[in-house]
């Protein structure tokens, strides 16, 4: 049986994954999940802040895609 990841754990790995562009994508990602409880947990202003983080480094770093 296959654990799942923490809400705070996927949250990182989302983050640091660049498919996001802000906060409001990353709790999209995570209620369709399953993490009903994703905008409470990850209401904090220090936990927003580390995440914000990630997601602009992530995504300066992330190749992107030519348009067509």
């Amino acid at each position: 049986m296959e654990t799942r990841a923490s809400i705070v754990e996927r949250a990182f790995e989302i983050a640091r994954s660049g498919e996001v562009a802000d906060i409001a994508a990353l709790r999209a990602v995570l209620i369709h999940e399953g993490y009903a409880n994703a905008a409470q947990i990850l209401g904090g202003r220090s936990l927003k802040l580390q995440l914000t983080r990630m997601i602009t480094e992530a995504r300066m770093t992330k190749p992107r895609r030519p348009q067509p």
